[in-house]
């Protein structure tokens, strides 16, 4: 029997439209890799039989056993009130993949966040994320994951509450993402981003101790600074390790167990020789 390990960071049909090529992913491709996007005016969501997922579990799919082993490709369609993500594999050899094993898929509500987890077969990937900037998606993350597997994360955009489905094709090997909006889903909460990281949690405003910071940093970064400073000082000043993959976003979470009350700042991400902030994201807390 399979089993899918949906390690959540918070706890946790395609158009005849001509693709054009989008904002570049953080690493390059190394092959015919392509991140494309089109417009149609064809509606998904009123085709399949598959219905739409709110929140938690929205697929355990793929094969006991499959031949991708890379993250390819990566394009967006959009498709009357749906968006359409489309993932593609590469084995081995570098040849189109025709199985993907076994996958999980979930929808966190709460952020607004479609996480995919693949299977550790798939080891590598030619893409790092990329921009869509769609009605419903906003921006995709491949993350390499503290277990060190990869996971792909979609973001919705800002304040605006999404449902979806998945499906995984054979021959070529590809996992579908259909991404639809809901009237009855609360507001998402949304994530912190910056160029250098994305803060997951904590969320703006109202939070208690312990304060768990989860995220992910871009590639190639060898460290992180985590600072949470009260009305007069820096409170906490840890520097964070990673492993500095050159592929994928790194995964990182640290638990503060105490600090300072009332209005504080939360800021993860790098500073210069000088301990000077340089890039990074800044959420405003509030902690008793």
């Amino acid at each position: 029997m399979r089993r899918f390990s949906m390690l959540l960071p918070f706890a946790l049909v395609l158009a005849s439209c001509s693709p054009t090529t989008i904002a570049a992913p953080t690493t390059l491709p190394t092959s015919d890799t392509t991140t494309t996007t089109s417009r149609s005016t064809e509606d998904i969501c009123t085709t399949g039989d598959l219905t739409f997922t709110e929140d938690g579990l929205v697929a355990a799919l793929g094969a006991d056993e499959g031949d991708a082993t890379q993250v390819d490709a990566i394009s967006w369609v959009g498709e009357g009130t749906c968006e359409r993500i489309t993932i593609g594999f590469t084995n081995e050899d570098g040849a189109p993949a025709t199985t993907l094993g076994p996958t999980g898929v979930a929808l966190v509500s709460f952020s607004g966040i479609v996480r995919i987890v693949l299977p550790p077969e798939v080891a590598t990937t030619a893409i790092a994320d990329s921009l869509i900037g769609g009605t419903l998606i906003d921006r995709i993350y491949v993350v390499r994951l503290a277990d060190g597997s990869l996971g792909i994360d979609i973001h919705g955009v800002d304040e605006t509450p999404i449902t979806a489905r998945a499906i995984a094709t054979t021959s070529p090997g590809s996992l579908i993402i259909d991404v639809s909006t809901s009237d009855t889903v609360p507001l998402p909460v949304g994530v912190t981003p910056s160029a250098s990281t994305v803060v997951l949690s904590p969320v703006p405003g109202p939070n208690l101790y312990p304060v768990v910071v989860d995220g992910y940093a871009e590639p190639s970064l060898r460290s992180i600074r985590i600072q949470l400073e009260g009305d007069t000082a820096v409170a906490q000043n840890v520097s964070f390790s990673l492993d500095g993959d050159t592929n994928a976003w790194q995964a990182f979470r640290l638990v503060i167990p105490d600090g300072p009350s009332g209005d504080s700042t939360l800021f993860v991400g790098t500073v210069d020789a000088n301990e000077q902030r340089v890039d990074g994201a800044t959420v405003s807390i509030d902690l008793p």
